[in-house]
């Protein structure tokens, strides 16, 4: 079948399907695209007044927005001000989902639940309509770069459903099984079908784009013409892989459990907020930051009225860029963006840095590494002098490799660092199938902490504009 009908075969049957599902995607996209070629001043005075709307709707709807803090808060203030709401903490977002839940019965409401790749999972009750302007806003943003729904794919995800798969044209791969064999078959399809787009997790796509060159040299270029990436933080060096080994241009998409879809990348490489979907706020503890400052990312929901969700810390850190993309797009543009704010390393010297700085420089070991050398790599903070890098390598691996590995330790870490490297056939994932590059000691990392105006790691990592994460 000629891929343009093939599209829009799949696309017709996408739409079709979630609208039985009360989700009219294809209406929610073209009032998106409506509302984002008004001008600035009039954009932002449409999304104030649907801040508004979901405000209050929450306040009338929401058993907890009617006790502790909320009820002493609201009670003598205009609750369409969001400047009157408290930070909603995600530890009460698990604790208390019953009582976040909207009184208003919503018909085809569902629960999603967060991977738990930090913890206990978080459950959060998606009406139809919020779930529909999330993809919405993803498709939306795919537009922008000219991918259309239905378009042919490659998914590297962790977990898939056959039917909505098929329906969106996906060919479906597990990340939590990307065996050299599964990583093969996954080639195989890349290179006879030459979908249009190669979407998952940056982990995933990064190794496949390795394995692929590595095992299929000759391979054309480009073989996939875009490569949508999210799910987990999204380093420099992954991009980079992706696009010299498949030719792909990477587009960024961050979001999370809570709110679904926050942002996504522009063809001028900015990441939009959705502000059409989500109201994005950055704080210091429970005061909002300065235009312009890194905090921690609070954000509210402005259209799932199953439980509304609002002014929610999520874990990222980010801040919000003050001037305006050159696409002259009218949404706000997230920077600095960096994620799980618990991920703090501990230095020889006792200093604190957050995980994301492996990540950013690892670019420096493997510029100059053979191919296929570093299939994969985790590096597990024992302590503050000890560490043990897991490495999955296929050819190339030998002492001198072992001990550049040991001085990017060393250089990032302290020299008085122990590093002990072992090779190994897998680097295991999360059992969510997302993949982390490293794991903290438990020296340094306590689960969902309190958070403080200004943590050391956030201090001396935020500043990297190259750095995003998602949840």
């Amino acid at each position: 079948m000629n891929k343009s009908v093939e599209q829009a075969v799949h696309c017709t049957l996408y739409y079709g399907l979630q609208r039985l599902r009360r989700r009219p995607i294809s209406e929610f996209i073209k009032r998106l695209q409506d509302l984002e070629r008004l001008d600035k001043r009039t954009f932002d005075r449409r999304m104030h007044e649907r801040l508004v709307d979901m405000l209050r709707y929450a306040h009338a709807t929401t058993p907890l927005y009617a006790a502790g803090p909320w009820r002493e808060r609201l009670w003598s203030q205009d609750p369409g001000r969001i400047d009157a709401w408290p930070v909603l903490e995600r530890r009460t977002v698990r604790a208390d989902m019953t009582q976040l839940r909207a009184r208003r019965p919503i018909r085809g409401a569902f629960v999603r639940n967060s991977s738990a790749s930090s913890g206990e999972p978080l459950r959060v009750v998606w009406s139809p309509g919020g779930a529909g302007w999330g993809w919405a806003s993803e498709y939306r943003a795919m537009l922008w770069h000219g991918v259309p729904p239905g378009a042919r794919t490659l998914l590297m995800w962790g977990q898939g459903h056959w039917f909505q798969d098929w329906v969106k044209n996906c060919k479906f791969f597990r990340t939590s099984e990307l065996t050299p064999q599964r990583l093969e078959e996954a080639a195989h399809w890349l290179l006879t079908r030459r979908p249009d787009l190669c979407q998952g997790l940056p982990s995933a796509l990064a190794r496949l784009a390795r394995h692929v060159r590595t095992h299929h040299p000759d391979a054309p270029k480009p073989l996939v013409p875009y490569a949508k990436v999210g799910g987990e933080q999204v380093y420099a060096f992954q991009r980079e892989e992706i696009e010299r080994h498949l030719g792909a241009r990477v587009v960024e998409m961050y979001g999370c459990t809570e709110v679904g879809p926050i942002a996504a990348e522009c063809p001028a490489g900015s990441l939009h907020v959705h502000a059409e979907n989500v109201y994005l706020e950055v704080f210091h503890g429970d005061q909002p930051a300065a235009p312009g400052e890194c905090g921690d990312i609070v954000v509210t929901t402005l259209s799932n009225h199953a439980m509304p969700l609002i002014r929610c810390r999520i874990g990222d850190t980010g801040s919000i860029r003050p001037e305006p993309c050159a696409c002259g797009r009218p949404q706000p543009v997230l920077d600095n963006l960096i994620g799980r704010a618990a991920d703090v390393f501990v230095t020889a010297d006792g200093a604190e840095v957050h995980g994301s700085v492996l990540g950013r420089n690892f670019s420096t070991v493997l510029a100059d590494t053979p191919l296929g050398a570093i299939q994969q790599s985790l590096f597990q903070q024992i302590d503050a002098r000890r560490w043990k890098v897991l490495v999955e390598s296929s050819d190339g691996f030998d002492h001198t490799l072992a001990a550049k590995l040991t001085r990017f330790v060393r250089a990032n870490f302290g020299e008085e660092c122990e590093v002990e490297i072992e090779r190994v056939a897998v680097v295991p994932r999360e059992p969510s199938g997302k993949f982390r590059y490293y794991r903290p000691s438990r020296l340094a990392c306590t689960a969902e902490s309190s958070p403080s105006p200004a943590r050391p790691a956030e201090v001396r990592e935020l500043s990297n504009p190259d750095v995003r994460a998602s949840e």
